[in-house]
């Protein structure tokens, strides 16, 4: 299976998320086609100081997969998921300012011509792999933990068409597919403050340390995450808690994990917190 991809400035800049979904995707057989000479699309941010220059880059996006006949698109990050949905929107719905993007997209020979859907790796996973495969190639070795999943603010939301909203499922089930068991809490989709966490630090520290006690109040092991802003903040700001931190791995590592794959390929070694304080020895 073959899949267009939009790696994002925080998956392509971070340390450890490309290694995992990079290795994972080789032992499952699925390709991920880059889009060649991508852009940052923005995020949140670039859309509250000026609506087109943020649509001209996430359009700029959606006219490089079309001149490359991808006709999907799939991103690891959810500031860039929610962003490139939310943009795909006007474009559909708003031909005056798709028609405006497309004159600033002519200076390099572009248009939006199709959208693509935007879909997550986690749902590519979830529901386009074969559930048998995860099981099948379960490595003999695996050890279990409780996991914990974190999916943030903006996977689910303001969609509500992948999962639940508020109580969302879809990599909680994941999680005991790869053979491990899923831990229910109530701090599912709240927000880690994402980028905030540089110039609100107080603030943001609150919300993480209220999502990582109360994952450690339900007996977590270890915390799984889907997104690069997301998995920075809850694993730095255990570091000046009190007690024991909680390994906080990318759920495409916990694939990589179960199906025996080495942790030095997965980048393992690169997390803030190591996952030997979840019990686990490599």
């Amino acid at each position: 299976m073959t899949y267009g991809f939009y790696p994002g400035c925080a998956y392509k800049t971070e340390a450890v998320y490309k290694h995992s979904v990079e290795a994972v995707c080789r032992v499952i057989g699925l390709e991920l086609v880059t889009i060649n000479d991508w852009n940052c699309c923005g995020a949140t941010s670039i859309f509250s100081l000026d609506q087109m220059d943020g649509l001209v880059l996430t359009g700029r996006i959606f006219a490089l997969a079309a001149r490359q006949k991808l006709d999907t698109i799939i991103t690891t990050c959810n500031a860039c998921y929610t962003t490139l949905r939310k943009a795909s929107k006007t474009f559909k719905t708003e031909p005056e300012l798709t028609r405006r993007v497309n004159e600033r997209l002519a200076i390099e020979g572009l248009a939006i011509t199709t959208l693509p859907p935007v879909r997550h790796l986690l749902d590519v996973w979830s529901h386009d792999i074969d559930e048998a495969l995860w099981s099948r190639k379960r490595a003999a070795n695996f050890k279990p933990m409780k996991v914990a999943s974190y999916y943030g603010c903006q996977l689910t939301r303001p969609w509500a068409d992948i999962d639940d909203p508020e109580h969302p499922q879809i990599m909680d089930n994941f999680i005991a597919r790869l053979g491990y068991e899923p831990v229910e809490h109530g701090a599912k989709t709240v927000c880690c403050g994402a980028s905030h966490f540089i110039t609100y630090e107080d603030s943001c520290r609150t919300l993480c340390e209220r999502i990582v006690n109360e994952i450690k109040r339900k007996g977590g092991q270890a915390i799984s995450t889907l997104c690069p802003l997301c998995q920075i903040n809850i694993d730095a700001v255990q570091e000046k808690q009190r007690g024991p931190s909680l390994p906080v791995p990318y759920f495409t590592q916990l694939a990589g994990l179960s199906l025996g794959l080495p942790p030095s390929i997965l980048g393992m070694d690169k997390l803030l917190t190591p996952m030997q304080t979840a019990g686990l020895k490599f």
